[in-house]
């Protein structure tokens, strides 16, 4: 998600008003290269530091985990749209050298289990998310808000060129970037016209049901 405001923000000048809670490393940084005032902490911290004014806005995930830390007790204008994730996934990393000493059948169970795991968690957090969200907006008093569009082209065009700086400086930085934009030059285009068909029913069919 973007995250939480005090105000609504209708353009990126109205969100470099704000003193905002964001990622530490890259995306913090592309904040910072577009005027964003970013501040890095801990979500635990976040909420102490909203109600004492040293940050106006902030984010952390999403509707669920958002709502357990509280931001809706002194924040009404939430934003879904925004670099982070909409559900969370969770990564496995296991050693090279320990993975190649496993078995074909071993090395299969583990891609088993990880789809099976990832397919769980979304549907699991889709659906935890989008009731955290009825419950922000229909008994919390929180507005939801579509994402100013100047903050799309903004972040992205800051966002690729913190990247290319950081696959400059590191040769692994570079060899995965690469991969990420070979696969998104394929994937991307299919998937972000599939999934506006996909919003745009989703909407449609919603309202039918009010």
């Amino acid at each position: 998600a973007l995250g939480w405001f005090k105000e609504p923000i209708t353009s990126m000048d109205d969100f470099r008003k704000y003193r905002f809670r964001a990622p530490p490393g890259i995306p913090g940084q592309t904040y910072n290269d577009i005027g964003v005032a970013a501040v890095a902490m801990g979500g635990g911290d976040i909420l102490p530091a909203l109600e004492k004014g040293t940050i106006d806005a902030a984010e952390w995930c999403c509707p669920k985990p958002d709502s357990v830390f509280g931001f809706q007790k002194v924040l009404k204008h939430y934003y879904l749209q925004g670099l982070h994730q909409v559900v969370v996934n969770a990564d496995l990393y296991i050693n090279g050298d320990v993975y190649d000493g496993l078995t074909d059948h071993q090395k299969k169970a583990l891609e088993v289990a990880a789809n099976a795991s990832l397919m769980k968690s979304m549907s699991y957090r889709i659906y935890e998310n989008g009731k955290a969200l009825q419950k922000l907006t229909g008994e919390d008093g929180v507005i939801l808000h579509d994402t100013p569009t100047d903050y799309f082209t903004e972040y992205m065009n800051a966002a690729r060129a913190t990247l290319e700086k950081n696959a400059e400086d590191n040769a692994f930085f570079k060899k995965v970037w690469e991969s990420q934009k070979a696969f998104a030059e394929v994937a991307v285009p299919f998937w972000a016209g599939a999934q506006t068909s996909n919003a745009n029913l989703g909407r449609a069919f919603a309202d039918s049901l009010k």
